[in-house]
């Protein structure tokens, strides 16, 4: 709140009635004499601040008066954008400022925050922080910058999904068009920017997992529909189990497919599957290792139950189990 009440001072007072200066400016090559633009309203004074009074200023609020002239000269529009930029070291706000008036000087942009924001729809002081944390955007050329965009909003990769994962913006435009466009001629239409990213093994296990999933689901379309006609119950009973078992919510429809195959194997019945339904959420492996576990203590009549019981609590499960053989063994 501190830094935030200094801002909302420089913004309506010139910088000289607020510093008494008494030093040559050490940024006169860096920032220009006339006024700014963007919010600062008016004709700043460029000279350091003598070394007691920035001093003075630091330790009280927080902040480095150096900073607080350069990141009021990169055009930002309230002083809630420029809050994640203070954070900065003094080396990158002079680059980012050097990069900012470039784009302004070629009439690209007055500053790259409001440029992405207004072509990824989403608020300014959201994407702030995010920029802050991104640096990365200020040392790409425009050009590149503003190809990336258009070929992943062309694609159809949402806001939500830029905005968490600004890393794209560092692929060639090239090689994101070519990584999304084999996705989608795969039949795969959700795209994300991690599929640009990522290894080659791990996009084409997702795709084989998204046509897998396709072929499952055929008309159904939606995992808990799939269930409701495999456990032959309506879609309200498989969304309260879901209530019940979060886990289920997210579990995909692959997996419902071979554990329901699996099961049904080992020789349980549907109706006993749509009542505890909780196995689903266990790991398949697992459940096939207690399964071998309890069959050779003796045990055929199983409950599923016991199958996802935390470790522990299936171990003293199968201790019991051990202790009550043994009574049957060696009666007193």
């Amino acid at each position: 709140m501190a830094l935030r009440s200094v801002i909302s001072v420089l913004l309506i007072r010139p910088l000289n009635t607020i510093y008494k200066t008494n030093s040559p400016t050490i940024f006169k090559s860096l920032l220009p004499k006339p006024n700014c633009g963007g919010f600062i309203q008016n004709t700043v004074s460029l000279s350091t601040v003598s070394h007691r009074n920035r001093t003075k200023v630091s330790a009280k609020n927080g902040f480095d008066d150096s900073k607080a002239k350069i990141v009021l000269a990169l055009n930002f529009q309230s002083p809630e954008d420029t809050l994640p930029f203070y954070k900065l070291p003094l080396r990158t706000l002079i680059h980012i400022y050097k990069v900012t008036k470039d784009d302004e000087s070629k009439g690209h942009c007055k500053n790259r925050l409001y440029y992405i924001a207004s072509r990824i729809q989403v608020p300014p002081s959201v994407l702030s922080e995010k920029l802050a944390k991104r640096t990365f955007i200020y040392s790409l050329t425009f050009d590149w910058l503003e190809k990336s965009l258009d070929v992943l909003l062309e694609m159809g990769v949402s806001s939500d999904r830029l905005l968490r994962d600004l890393w794209v913006l560092k692929y060639h435009h090239e090689t994101i068009h070519e990584r999304l466009l084999r996705v989608k001629n795969m039949g795969v239409n959700n795209l994300y920017p991690w599929m640009v990213r990522c290894s080659e093994d791990i996009l084409q296990r997702f795709i084989s997992i998204s046509q897998e999933t396709k072929s499952i689901l055929g008309e159904t379309k939606s995992t808990q529909t799939y269930l409701a006609n495999r456990l032959n119950t309506s879609v309200d009973h498989v969304e309260e189990m879901c209530l019940k078992i979060p886990a289920l919510k997210t579990i995909r429809v692959t997996k419902v497919k071979h554990f329901l195959d699996f099961l049904l194997t080992e020789g349980f019945e549907v109706d006993d599957i749509a009542m505890k339904p909780r196995v689903l959420s266990a790991s398949q492996k697992t459940v096939k290792q207690r399964l071998d576990k309890l069959r050779a203590l003796g045990l055929n009549d199983i409950n599923l139950n016991v199958l996802c019981r935390s470790k522990k609590d299936f171990q003293k499960y199968c201790e019991s189990i051990e202790t009550i053989s043994k009574e049957n063994i060696n009666p007193s």
